[in-house]
């Protein structure tokens, strides 16, 4: 059950790691036939689509999470376990999302840290949690933990970290 679960979240992790959030759809820009509008609804004159698509994006975002739009909220995160500590590296939040239904969310991250030490701080920050490192099904190292009926997985990436919740 547990190896499945963390296949599906991989599976979940990979999909967030191209997503933005799906209340923040952009309407198609300049390349998409029409001018580009904000999240706001307000257009940008027909431009490239350019930063107002993106709406308050962090610089750091814009790399390793290309299609984050809107300015991300840890908030939105219900399936977020009482007491999960903040990153254990210097991150910055892009962006989060769902699943229709909700029952998988994720939380995606920008860092300047390698993937080592992302997977040994949450290692160490998630010890309460029961945590381990694995390997997922297509081979990459990832930290697993269970914090009540929510399994959580961190999965490194080139700038950044996918942390993804499942109620189990």
């Amino acid at each position: 059950m547990r190896t499945a679960l963390a296949a599906a979240l991989a599976a979940l992790a990979l999909i967030a790691a191209g997503c933005g959030d799906d209340d923040t759809e952009p309407t198609p820009g300049a390349d998409g036939g029409g001018p580009a509008v904000t999240e706001d609804g307000g257009g940008d004159g027909g431009g490239d689509g350019g930063d107002d698509v993106l709406g308050d994006v962090p610089e750091e975002c814009k790399e390793p999470f290309p299609l984050a739009i809107g300015t991300p909220d840890l908030g939105d995160v219900t399936l977020l376990p009482d007491g999960f500590p903040d990153p254990p590296v210097e991150a910055v939040l892009c962006l989060t999302s769902e699943t229709i239904g909700g029952q998988n969310e994720t939380a995606s991250y920008a860092t300047e840290a390698s993937e080592e030490e992302v997977l040994a701080g949450y290692e160490s920050a998630l010890a309460s949690f029961e945590a381990t490192r694995e390997t997922d099904g297509i081979g990459r190292s990832i930290v697993t933990a269970t914090a009540g009926d929510v399994f959580v997985q961190v999965t490194p990436q080139d700038g950044g970290f996918v942390i993804a919740f499942a109620r189990g």
